[in-house]
């Protein structure tokens, strides 16, 4: 099922970009109509990619009640996401795969299994048009939280996983799945431990890692939001202000790693949707769930390790708001000055909806771009870093109808420019 709306440009060298007031329609192709409630988990973790031979997205289709056994897919298309069919599925006590995808498009999926404590990454080959996936097993690398990010340069894939048992483990895997090399990241702080990674690299090859805590107890707290980085391909890690950081590290607020969180926001959950490096900036996402609720979106000046902008309680444009725990930024990175987009639930509640918001100005200020039609309760809304080669933002989520049973899978895209 597919939603199209009226779209209106502005022409700046060829490319129509979306100006006006009213916010153009996000289209949305309908993936499976009776999936699990938690199909696209894990939000952060890159579950779509576009790249020459089409589209690629994974979810989760079913599951047992004890989570020990979940079936998930691969799905592609070749028509721009218009339709989509089966590539593979497999069954693993695990969460989505993330998925990566290099230039020869290829390509990459890497999840772990809880039940055997091993990790995997499959290689999906283009010139074997996908239909035969080349997998290496990792060991003890089953991961609960995860996040991927493949290094075309460096030619391998970054994996940066928690499994819950104190074990916070960073690794650099070849293309060919073999392990370059793998460091234990962190220790359990007093106040926290580190739980859900997200894994960017800036234009000049940076890789950046921001991370959420989980505080310590009985209680389910998301404490706090940190930052650092690396620029010799995670082998080292330093604060954005060029402090070495000792590996393993404390993680939470009592350790070296700055935090982006406040103060007051300790007694609440602030859990990171979303991080992206976009032109010397680093951007973050994050909602504190204050009554009511508090949505953020920082942005740190990499030069001089300094928040230059925090939006706070309110993240609009002119009649857009965005919220939630979900969300994610896309940009397209072979072009630094151009637009950055924001894709989140859309608030009010009582319309429920996906929004777009587009930045031209790296952050500083933020524009309605485009809606969905309503659904019922959109979540865990994800979708790919990079735009499309023809200007597409893309993306998936749950329609979560029954958190326990049947919801909807939907496929997700909006163009930000059409060049005549």
């Amino acid at each position: 099922m597919v939603f199209f709306g009226i779209v209106a440009f502005l022409a700046l060298s060829g490319n129509f970009v979306n100006t006006s007031s009213h916010p153009i329609e996000i289209s949305m192709t309908l993936i499976d109509d009776h999936a699990i409630g938690y199909a696209t988990f894990q939000s952060h973790n890159q579950k779509v990619v576009s790249n020459q031979h089409g589209i690629f997205l994974t979810y989760l289709k079913t599951r047992t009640d004890a989570y020990d056994s979940q079936l998930w897919r691969l799905m592609r298309s070749t028509d721009g996401g218009t339709t989509f069919s089966l590539v593979y599925e497999a069954t693993a006590a695990t969460h989505p795969p993330a998925i990566e995808t290099d230039g020869d498009g290829n390509i990459y999926l890497m999840h772990g299994n809880i039940s055997n404590g091993q990790g995997r990454l499959y290689r999906f080959l283009a010139k074997e048009d996908f239909k035969i996936p080349n997998y290496t097993v990792i060991p003890n690398s089953w991961a609960d939280k995860f996040s991927t990010f493949l290094d075309m340069e460096r030619k391998q894939i970054y994996f940066a996983q928690v499994s819950h048992s104190d074990d916070e483990t960073f690794y650099a895997i070849g293309l060919d799945g073999a392990v370059n090399f793998t460091q234990r990241l962190t220790v359990h702080g007093p106040h926290a431990y580190f739980l859900y990674p997200h894994l960017a690299m800036s234009e000049e090859g940076i890789l950046h890692l921001a991370y959420t805590t989980f505080k310590n107890g009985n209680g389910y707290m998301y404490w706090d939001i940190h930052h650092i980085l690396s620029d010799d391909a995670g082998q080292t890690w330093k604060t954005l202000a060029g402090a070495n950081v000792t590996i393993p590290f404390i993680p939470d607020d009592t350790g070296p790693i700055p935090r982006i969180t406040k103060d007051n926001e300790f007694d609440v959950q602030t859990w990171l949707s979303n991080m992206a490096v976009k032109k010397g900036k680093v951007h973050f996402l994050y909602e504190a769930q204050f009554n009511p609720c508090q949505q953020n979106y920082v942005r740190y000046d990499i030069e001089s390790a300094t928040e230059d902008i925090r939006v706070t309680p309110v993240f609009k444009g002119e009649s857009i708001r965005l919220g939630h725990l979900d969300g994610f930024f896309a940009h397209d990175a072979h072009s630094p000055d151009g637009p950055l987009f924001c894709i989140a639930r859309y608030i009010p509640q009582d319309v429920r909806r996906i929004g777009c918001l587009v930045s031209r100005d790296n952050g500083v200020t933020w524009h309605d771009h485009a809606l969905s039609a309503p659904v019922v309760n959109p979540y865990s809304i994800g979708g790919c870093r990079q735009l499309t080669s023809d200007g597409y933002v893309i993306g998936s989520f749950t329609d979560q109808l029954d958190p326990e049973g049947s919801s909807r899978v939907y496929f997700f895209k909006t163009k930000y420019c059409e060049t005549y």
